[in-house]
């Protein structure tokens, strides 16, 4: 039975509990609500509104988490799987309190987008930041398609005006970036390091003025595979935009092009890239010189034509920021019907001579490049770029026709397969020149136009040994290609040196020539201007060693016979002279006019008896006398052997007048011409080219 005492103590003992119960209550309801004091507070000192949903917060530990988090800046938008962090109070109770945070640390995300444009942003760092942790993300900036994937990024404060930016990728990308930012000034600035990053996403992340003929297809990894590894130096402010400076290298890779130049497949083995400096706010100062080593380009026949004038291409293609580019121990195949064009151990270079800042020059490239083609022999090729204009000379030294320019080895009816030759040309002059060293011909049968190799040979062969053949080509634009031009301009050269040989020496020589050696009519003697002929030849065959004459010694009946009788009529006269006159004879003596003129008379009337002289008065006595002459020299009766005696004059006059002037009896063959047409023509010997 209970005592009175205790009775009077459980009313007592029910009011405690309940003090204590309500208590508890109440501070339970207290504690409760300390999330939601705290986010109210992290609103209001970080402008950025958390929602209660998806929200812990452990207010022992201090440590806030949030899932789905999405938060915009000025010029900054980011979203995250997670965000957490610590918050810092002054007092141990401020959670409780609702006090204002202090701080916040050991900020992290996690799987987060970043996405900066940086034209727009405005960045300050506020006093509650120290450090932000970034756990794997991608990050975006306006102008560049390509995001960038990293795995982990680090913000550090380090004064109150710089932010310590380390940024890191080390799975698919392996890249990255130590540096900081100046937040007064605007100006980022640091290292980047890329290790094997692929060709396909960098080229992705690149302006389109600086990659201007690659499309996205060609960045795919189907059409482009590769690495690249650099050491650049980076800054970026709003002024200058973003610049790049340093060095990188990449090993083997491959591009396949599409479009205009379907079909065609790049590859190298290795390429460096030096002294880059790129400049996004104005490609035109960036600079870089590439060095490709071990490149092969093959290249389809449907776009041969385009490629053969790759010079004006490779400038269309080439990077805005590539300012030299060099290649060697390279291989370039042109695929041309059954044979195609391979050239082997190709290296060379070209180099931009910047255009001026005024713009009134345009930028020239200059290049220069040498190669073995196979089956053929060594080319080198040289030149400058100005726009769209192409000048450039080449050279294809110790060569042959034959592998792909077997289908240009017939000339003039002769088949030149394997024939060793020197080529030169320039565009710039449209003109160039063949020197053949070593001939291989065979005459086609039923072919036309030169009837002797041997003799066109001869011809254009110099002292050297060489045969010199300059061509020259129509300027002008052409669906042909060069080679075929070439081919199509020294046929022609060819055959216009066989059909006007004296011109085509007179002109390569510097010493006209004439083919016929004009005599004296009626004499062996040769005129003062076949004379100078005479000499020019010897200087001709003295510059071209393998050349032979064949001279052909002639007479005319038309023109010889009468100046024969005339020198047979003047000798009659002199011994009539001679035999009438007491002076003292002499065949210098000169007959006296008026002598002459009655001693033809006599000799006139004497030859044709039954004529009587005119009567006085019916002719003058000049008149008679040239009568007289012009009937003598008709009539004068030919001796049977007279215009034999005067060929083998003219024959003996030339062998001897050869041997004077000093040209070798060994290349000159003398003979007598049996031409009846050419005896009723002027008198000359004929001169033909063996």
């Amino acid at each position: 039975m209970p005592t009175k005492r205790s009775q009077l103590l459980n009313p007592f003992a029910l009011v405690v509990y309940l003090l204590f119960g309500g208590l508890f209550l109440a501070g339970w309801l207290w504690f409760s609500q300390v999330s939601d004091r705290v986010l109210t507070r992290l609103n209001q000192q970080t402008g950025q509104l958390f929602i209660d949903k998806g929200i812990a917060f452990d207010p022992w530990q201090r440590t806030l988490a949030v899932n789905d988090v999405e938060i915009e800046e000025q010029g900054i938008q980011l979203s995250a799987e997670r965000l957490s962090f610590v918050l810092n109070y002054r007092h141990w109770w401020g959670p409780w309190l609702g006090e204002n945070i202090e701080s916040l640390s050991a900020i992290e995300l996690d799987s987060a987008n970043i996405t900066i444009d940086p034209d727009l942003i405005v960045f300050a760092l506020p006093n509650w930041f120290q450090v932000l942790s970034v756990n794997s993300g991608s990050l975006s900036v306006t102008g560049i398609a390509q995001s960038l994937g990293f795995d982990q990024l680090t913000l550090t404060k380090e004064d109150g005006n710089r932010l310590k930016i380390q940024l890191y990728s080390h799975n698919a990308e392996n890249w990255n970036f130590a540096g900081s930012y100046q937040v007064s000034e605007g100006l980022l600035s640091g290292e980047l390091q890329l290790a094997d990053l692929s060709l396909s996403t960098l080229a992705k992340a690149v302006p389109l003025n600086v990659l201007p003929a690659l499309d996205n297809e060609l960045l795919s990894n189907e059409r482009l595979s590769g690495t690249m590894s650099a050491a650049l130096s980076l800054s970026w402010d709003k002024r200058d935009g973003l610049i790049l400076k340093g060095n990188a290298e990449g090993q083997s890779g491959q591009l396949l092009l599409s479009g205009e130049l379907s079909g065609m497949a790049v590859e190298w083995l290795q390429w460096q890239l030096n002294n880059a400096l790129f400049v996004a706010n104005d490609p035109g100062q960036s600079t870089a010189e590439l060095s490709v080593s071990g490149l092969d380009l093959r290249v389809p026949e449907t776009v041969t034509g385009k490629v053969l004038r790759f010079p004006v291409q490779l400038q269309q293609t080439l990077p805005a920021v590539i300012t030299s580019l060099s290649i060697n121990d390279s291989r370039l195949e042109l695929e041309r019907g059954h044979s195609p064009w391979v050239f082997e151990n190709v290296n060379g270079s070209l180099v931009a001579k910047p255009a001026s800042k005024k713009g009134k020059e345009k930028a020239i490239w200059k290049y220069q490049a040498n190669a073995e083609l196979a089956n053929v022999g060594n080319v080198q090729l040289s030149g400058q770029l100005s726009g769209s204009d192409n000048d450039f000379t080449f050279q294809l030294n110790n060569a042959r026709l034959a592998g792909p320019l077997k289908q240009y080895s017939v000339f003039a009816g002769y088949a030149m397969q394997c024939t060793r030759f020197d080529l030169s040309y320039s565009s710039q002059k449209h003109a160039g020149q063949v020197d053949i060293s070593d001939w291989k011909t065979k005459k086609i049968s039923n072919a036309p136009p030169i009837s002797s190799i041997n003799l066109l040979k001869a011809l254009i062969t110099d002292t050297s040994g060489k045969a010199v053949v300059p061509f020259s080509i129509k300027p002008g634009k052409s669906d042909a290609p060069l080679p075929k031009r070439i081919y199509l301009a020294v046929g022609q050269r060819f055959m216009t040196i066989a059909s006007e040989p004296f011109d085509y020496l007179s002109q390569s020589t510097g010493h006209v020539i004439k083919p016929e050696l004009h005599h004296e009519a009626g004499k062996a003697t040769l005129t003062e201007l076949s004379l100078t002929n005479l000499e020019h030849l010897k200087k001709v065959l003295a510059q071209r060693p393998e050349l032979t004459l064949l001279v052909d010694v002639n007479v005319s009946e038309s023109q010889d016979g009468p100046e024969l009788s005339r020198h047979e009529l003047e000798e009659a006269l002199q011994e009539l002279y001679s035999a009438t006159s007491s002076a003292e004879p002499s065949d210098a003596a000169p007959i006296p006019p008026k002598v002459r003129a009655t001693l033809m008379e006599q000799m006139y009337l004497a030859t044709r008896q039954h004529q009587k002289i005119p009567e006085v008065g019916a002719q003058s006595p000049e008149q008679r006398v040239q009568k007289a002459e012009q009937w003598l020299l008709k009539n004068w009766p030919k001796a049977p052997d007279q215009i034999g005696k005067l060929q083998k004059a003219r024959f003996d006059y030339l062998k001897n007048e050869m041997d004077r002037v000093g040209i070798d009896s060994g290349r000159v063959e003398l003979t007598l011409s049996s031409n009846s047409e050419q005896k009723e023509s002027e008198p000359y010997s004929l001169i033909t080219l063996h």
